[in-house]
C-alpha cells in the first residue's frame, strides 16, 4: 500500500531504526529528476534498459545533484536525527531497469563502511514509483540495536557479495515501504534493509543520501576500490574536529 506520508518522526526513527515514507519532494521536483536521471545515463525514460554508468557521486559533478542531495525536506530531517552540525558524504542512484534479476541482500550499512564512530543517517529517495513489484526497499523495524556479522550471499544474482545470514532474517517482520513519487524513507547505520529483483516492466528509480556528523572520521585506507566517491561536505553548522580535511568535497558549479 502506498501511504500518503506523515512528517518525520523522531521517536519512530530511535525506536524502530527508520521514519516514513514521509512526502519530502514535490511532484514537479520528482518528475524534474527523474527526468535529469535519464538525460544523464543517455536514455528515453520510456525505454529504459540496463546501464553501465556508474551510478555513484552524482552530488560531486553535477550541481543539480548536490542541490537534490540537501533538499530541504532532508537536511530538516537530518537536523533533528544528528543535530546541527551535518556532513554529507555520500549519494547513490538506486535504478532498476524493468526486469532486473538482480536483488539486494539484507544487510546493515554498516558492514561496508570503515568510520570511527559509527553514525550515520540515510535519506532513501524515491523519483518515480518505488512498489513491490518492481523492488521496493524493505526494512526490518527494531534490528538497529545490535551490530550481525555479514556473510557471503553465494549469489551472483546478488548485488552484494556480502549480506546478513539467512537465520538472522525473520521475513515475517519484514515491511515494503512502497513509495510514490518524491517520497522519503529515513533509516540508520544498522537497520536491516534489502529489496527484491525487478518483476515488473516499471523502472524504479531512487536514490540515496548519506550524512554523518563532523567527529567521525573515515578510514580511508580501509575502504578500498575507488576512495574517490568518499568526500565530506559540510551542509549545515560548523565542523570543530576537522577530522577529514584531507578528503573535502568541492561543490560543484555546473
Amino acid at each position: 500500500m502506498i501511504t500518503k506520508g506523515n512528517p518525520f518522526s523522531l521517536t519512530q526513527y530511535v525506536d524502530e531504526g527508520y521514519s516514513g515514507p514521509m512526502q519530502g519532494l514535490s511532484l514537479e521536483e520528482s518528475d524534474m529528476y527523474y527526468n535529469r536521471f535519464f538525460e544523464v545515463i543517455e536514455q528515453n525514460k520510456y525505454e529504459p534498459r540496463p546501464t553501465k554508468m556508474n551510478l555513484s557521486a552524482w552530488h560531486q559533478r553535477h550541481q543539480w545533484a548536490y542541490t537534490l542531495a540537501t533538499h530541504p525536506s532532508i537536511v530538516n530531517a537530518m537536523k533533528q536525527i544528528l543535530g546541527d552540525d551535518l556532513v554529507l558524504w555520500a549519494m547513490h542512484f538506486w535504478y532498476k531497469e524493468p526486469n532486473n534479476d538482480t536483488f539486494i541482500p539484507w544487510h546493515q550499512d554498516i558492514n561496508y563502511w570503515p568510520m570511527e564512530p559509527a553514525i550515520n543517517a540515510t535519506a532513501w529517495v524515491s523519483l518515480g514509483w518505488s512498489i513491490r513489484e518492481n523492488g521496493c526497499l524493505r526494512v526490518i523495524p527494531g534490528t538497529h540495536k545490535s551490530i550481525v556479522k555479514h556473510v557471503s550471499t553465494g549469489t551472483d544474482q546478488s548485488a552484494f557479495e556480502q549480506g546478513l545470514p539467512p537465520e538472522s532474517i525473520d521475513e515475517s517482520l519484514a515491511i515494503d515501504l512502497e513509495m510514490s513519487p518524491g517520497q522519503i524513507a529515513f533509516f540508520n547505520e544498522a537497520t536491516f534493509h534489502g529489496s527484491e529483483n525487478n518483476k515488473s516492466n516499471i523502472p524504479r528509480v531512487a536514490f540515496s543520501v548519506r550524512y554523518t556528523t563532523p567527529e567521525v572520521k573515515f578510514k580511508i585506507d580501509e575502504w578500498g576500490g575507488d576512495t574517490t566517491r568518499i568526500r565530506t561536505f559540510l551542509v549545515h553548522g560548523e565542523d570543530r574536529f576537522k577530522q577529514n580535511e584531507d578528503i573535502q568535497g568541492i561543490v560543484p558549479q555546473d
